[in-house]
């Protein structure tokens, strides 16, 4: 790696080419979007570093393989320059809740440690600022598929379903880059893993395995309370977080956290002071008997059915859809039939999602967010929840689930509050 082209100018591509010129490389780079033409930059370069959002069927992908050119993604660009240890957190969801938890409770226990990659502040600019860190990493499968010498100290497999098909070839393309991110783990290492699911145990790994979630396994919820290796971490009443699906990221951080040498105690004061972050399943509040929720994040049909699951039966309102990216919403039939009042459907996929439902439960489509949430206001009733969790992600209508969730807040606070 002597000569590289940074593609894909976004936070995380700048930090690239910041990292990359004080480390004294000779740096190219460009974008898509500026109309620059990457093919001038492949004969003067050996390595090239694609933004995430770059899918393998992107041309300049598949021109650098034809030239055995590397490609590697800002992840992997920057743990070639790391002298820390990485904490690594994967997953279909979840990963951004679990991260947080993770890097509070240890940040309080150890002092010296980061919070960064998919979530928040790229792994560049940790390297750049404090390159012997324990870094705390979300990893997502696009960050995943382009490592190669990425080898994290511990780690936690989430869960795993249908996803990111529009930008993975198939399923088995999706999995294999979640596998990646721990493929170099030795047996010094630990990871964390959900016991629940095949995909998620087959996991290859040397590091020691930790499996969470069925009461067999080395860490589970039972009674109300959560426990590793025969010792009790915390009590689920306590946590502020809501919904089952949260208990299990706070019993997969607890675990990490332990590994790594944290006391109970310290665990137990971090996630019952953690109130969670915003989008995630986030309670703007009631009116009227009418609880709202927030779960813009939920950009998966496995969010939004973790989602369902913690909400009462027939009370739903639902407002979901968005850009569809692969998700097999049939498979939500029963539960969307067992839980939602009425649903309320946006964006790109809205009729995909319309037949996908058909039959389970009243239907109504919208133009726009706002007249979503003045439909789920008029439907609405004392007893009801109006729930915001779309199941797909946002560039048909936002730039992202933030700017999403951010609207969301501001309609229901101009609406329900009149």
């Amino acid at each position: 790696m002597k000569r590289v082209l940074v593609w894909g100018l976004g936070v995380s591509g700048r930090s690239a080419v910041e990292l990359l010129k004080a480390k004294n490389y000779e740096v190219y780079a460009g974008d898509d979007k500026d109309g620059t033409d990457f093919r001038q930059y492949l004969d003067l370069v050996d390595t090239v570093v694609l933004s995430p959002g770059i899918p393998p069927h992107h041309p300049l992908w598949l021109s650098a393989q034809k030239r055995n050119i590397e490609v590697i993604g800002e992840l992997e660009l920057a743990y070639r320059f790391f002298k820390g240890k990485a904490i690594a957190i994967t997953g279909t969801d979840g990963k951004s809740t679990t991260t947080r938890m993770t890097y509070l409770i240890l940040k309080e226990h150890l002092g010296n440690v980061c919070e960064g990659g998919n979530i928040g502040t790229p792994f560049s600019q940790i390297v750049l600022k404090n390159p012997s860190c324990l870094a705390v990493l979300e990893v997502s499968s696009f960050q995943g598929k382009t490592l190669k010498t990425f080898r994290p100290h511990g780690g936690a497999f989430l869960n795993f379903s249908r996803d990111h098909l529009d930008w993975h070839k198939d399923l088995e393309d999706y999995l294999q880059s979640k596998y990646n991110i721990f493929r170099n783990q030795q047996k010094e290492d630990f990871i964390a893993l959900y016991s629940e699911q095949k995909q998620v145990l087959s996991t290859p790994t040397r590091a020691k395995k930790y499996l969470f979630g069925s009461e067999d396994a080395h860490g589970f919820i039972k009674d109300g309370k959560a426990y590793f290796m025969d010792e009790e971490l915390f009590e689920v009443s306590k946590l502020k977080v809501f919904g089952y699906h949260n208990y299990m990221n706070a019993l997969a951080s607890a675990i990490m956290c332990r590994l790594m040498g944290v006391p109970t105690d310290t665990i137990r004061k971090v996630l019952y002071e953690f109130s969670g972050l915003p989008f995630r399943l986030e309670f703007l509040g009631e009116w009227k008997g009418v609880k709202v929720f927030n779960d813009s994040k939920a950009t998966t049909v496995n969010a939004l059915r973790s989602a369902l699951r913690n909400m009462p039966d027939k009370r739903v309102i639902l407002i979901a859809g968005g850009k569809d990216k692969g998700g097999d919403f049939e498979s939500l039939y029963h539960l969307v039939a067992q839980k939602v009042k009425i649903a309320v459907l946006i964006g790109e996929a809205k009729d995909k999602i319309f037949q996908a439902w058909k039959g389970a439960v009243k239907i109504e489509k919208a133009d726009s967010l706002e007249t979503a949430v003045k439909m789920a206001k008029a439907y609405s009733q004392s007893g009801d929840v109006i729930l915001f969790s779309p199941a797909c992600a946002s560039f048909d209508m936002f730039r992202d689930y933030v700017e999403r969730g951010e609207r969301f807040k501001e309609l229901v606070h101009s609406l329900f509050s009149v």
